[in-house]
């Protein structure tokens, strides 16, 4: 596993806390709109940071932060990456976990093993552009177990939707939240393109703001939270 990515301090991405972050080089999605291209693309390149130097810092900040997020890239395809939750099980923090849920499996060892406080799911389309949304070819099998198995886990969790024109319409996002039906909070985030996997992305304008709220507060009834971030 090669970790290429820290953040000592976040405020806004583990909900409720203060937190760091990790971000693990390598994915096994190219979603063209990504905002993290390098932890896709140059994952073998990157300078990577030793885990080691990563579980001594947290724990001498441990009196400051109250949990530590594990993303990407995507953790779960990372080999390590059970060690790795359970190193930072010791340090006594919560943790968080991103994923695309493109692996069930792991993700049933992780919430077994009782070593994530929090799990977020990304879901990137409805089921006919999923893999467009993606980048490549995906197994729908795959993204409904790990969906259901998150929302019945008992563990705390969210699921976002990154509104990508061309990708996600305005009318897509009722159908994604009631195949959510059930879970924890939904969080639509708004398409940025500053950054992106693919560089055409570059030139997608972002929906308004406005749409998105407006989005969020027609599903709000089928949460416990709906957020929008970004917009």
């Amino acid at each position: 596993m090669r970790i290429c990515g820290f953040i000592g301090t976040t405020l806004i991405d583990f909900p409720g806390r203060v937190a760091a972050a990790i971000f693990v080089a390598g994915c096994n999605f190219r979603c063209p709109f990504c905002h993290n291209p390098s932890l896709v693309l140059e994952a073998a390149s990157c300078d990577a940071i030793p885990a080691a130097d990563i579980l001594d810092t947290l724990t001498r900040r441990r009196g400051f932060l109250d949990g530590v997020i594990v993303s990407g890239g995507e953790p779960t395809i990372q080999p390590g990456i059970l060690e790795l939750l359970g190193d930072l099980r010791a340090t006594g923090l919560e943790i968080k976990l991103d994923t695309n849920g493109s692996r069930p499996d792991v993700l049933n060892r992780v919430l077994e093993m009782k070593l994530a406080d929090y799990i977020s799911m990304d879901i990137k389309a409805v089921p006919e552009r999923y893999s467009l949304a993606a980048g490549v070819a995906v197994d729908p099998e795959a993204i409904d177990q790990s969906i259901d198995r998150i929302i019945h886990s008992g563990c705390a969790h969210e699921f976002r939707t990154t509104v990508v024109p061309g990708i996600v319409f305005p009318e897509d996002i009722s159908r994604i939240a009631a195949r959510l039906a059930g879970a924890d909070r939904f969080v639509l985030q708004q398409f940025r393109p500053d950054v992106t996997l693919d560089p055409q992305m570059k030139t997608v304008t972002p929906y308004p703001g406005d749409l998105l709220r407006r989005a969020a507060r027609a599903v709000s009834g089928g949460f416990s939270a709906v957020d929008t971030r970004g917009a």
